[in-house]
């Protein structure tokens, strides 16, 4: 009986063991697969993000400031140096940034050049956050990109995709552009956003997409070193 009782137990210590490290293994095997699905966009997104701003086009009217445009900014350097689409400050008669903490300061334009659509704006604000810079040069077709900007107004939206073109030559206003070309969603509002690459560095600015009928993921971001340049 005794020898029978020891008998059964072994096996049955052994089988549930088995299963115990089984299940451990498989435990950690799903963890992995987990961590490789969300890697690397979200730890793109809580690198960039605080880099990223709303900016606010107030234009007065009938002696009150209404707010006429949404647009978004991109922290350059810890003096307060955003740097943003010139189309998303036009026209303006005061201008709000935003931070990703939701504190609001009042923004200077402090340099504008209509021809890239680029301008700087100044932001008298401590603690900022400066984006990581890269060089646009060295994207290549297929590489994986983000997209973080105000679309639509919706705060931080953030969109991912590839580089579809790195040198993708556009004519517009007798002007002649060269850009990144990206299917990442770039809707309204995401002017002047970050598109970074798969080490959260920037790469470009949000600028335009073609929207046509049966056109769809086509955006145009501008290359940091044309904004380097500028």
């Amino acid at each position: 009986m005794l020898r029978c009782g020891k008998g059964w137990k072994a096996p049955f210590f052994f089988g549930f063991i088995g299963v115990l490290a089984g299940a451990l293994i498989a435990y950690h095997v799903l963890k992995r697969a987990s961590d490789s699905l969300n890697w690397p966009v979200v730890n793109i997104a809580k690198k960039v993000d605080p880099s990223v701003v709303i900016v606010l086009n107030k234009q007065r009217k009938n002696a009150q400031l209404q707010t006429k445009g949404i647009g978004s900014g991109v922290i350059l350097n810890s003096h307060g140096d955003v740097v943003t689409n010139s189309h998303v400050v036009a026209n303006a008669s005061e201008l709000c940034v935003v931070l990703s903490n939701g504190k609001r300061y009042r923004a200077r334009l402090v340099g504008e050049d209509p021809a890239t659509d680029l301008a700087v704006l100044k932001v008298n604000a401590k603690q900022l956050h400066p984006i990581a810079f890269a060089s646009s040069g060295r994207v290549e077709p297929g590489e994986l990109v983000v997209a973080i900007g105000n679309a639509l107004g919706l705060s931080h939206t953030v969109t991912t995709g590839v580089i579809s073109a790195k040198d993708r030559v556009m004519f517009r206003d007798g002007w002649e552009y060269h850009l990144i070309q990206t299917d990442a969603a770039i809707n309204p509002g995401n002017s002047g956003g970050a598109l970074v690459n798969a080490q959260g560095q920037l790469i470009g600015i949000n600028a335009s997409k073609i929207a046509q009928t049966g056109v769809e993921g086509i955006g145009l971001p501008i290359p940091i070193l044309v904004i380097i340049a500028v």
